[in-house]
């Protein structure tokens, strides 16, 4: 690991935007992209979806103004030895062509957060843990390590939670 940064988060409409720069469409009317990443996240039932460059991490619980995010800058792919104590782990890439990266709670709430990061084309793990029930106190924590990368690749769902499905059942969850 070549440097991490612990921040806290915020979480809204359980869901976390994730971008560095987003790729808006020449008709705002023709497209929506939190809107596709969400759609991206629940129809592939990765919890973590992508569209034009915002990644959507969708969240078990409603909402969590301070919510633990690491994010760990790398110099290659890291090992996956310690996926055992993390509850779901998705691998997605992600692109930061002018550096930074932004993180959003969703609703279009203000308490937004950031952190550095180098221009660069990455792989990125998004690892979270202690994930409860709706209706539960949650205590969700995340991760992200990035690495450069050489090439796209289409999302790896490492490990899923399995206690989605009845969480999300289909998906109109957030309709």
């Amino acid at each position: 690991m070549t440097s991490a940064q612990d921040l806290v988060v915020a979480t809204d409409y359980g869901q976390i935007y994730i971008y560095s720069h987003i790729e808006w469409p020449d008709d705002p009317e023709e497209i929506n992209v939190f809107h596709d990443a969400l759609d991206d996240a629940l129809d592939t039932k990765r919890y973590v979806g992508s569209s034009r460059g915002c990644i959507d991490l969708v969240t078990p619980g409603q909402w969590n103004w301070e919510t633990p995010m690491r994010v760990e800058l790398w110099s290659g792919e890291p090992s996956l030895a310690d996926t055992a104590d993390w509850d779901h782990e998705v691998d997605i890439d992600f692109d930061a062509p002018e550096g930074g990266i932004v993180f959003e709670p969703s609703g279009g709430s203000a308490r937004s957060a950031s952190a550095s990061l180098p221009p660069g084309l990455y792989r990125m793990r998004v690892s979270g843990r202690g994930f409860g029930d709706r209706g539960t106190v949650i205590n969700d924590s995340y991760r992200l390590r990035l690495w450069p990368r050489h090439q796209d690749s289409p999302p790896v769902l490492r490990k899923c939670w399995p206690r989605w499905g009845r969480l999300y059942p289909d998906e109109n969850a957030f309709s």
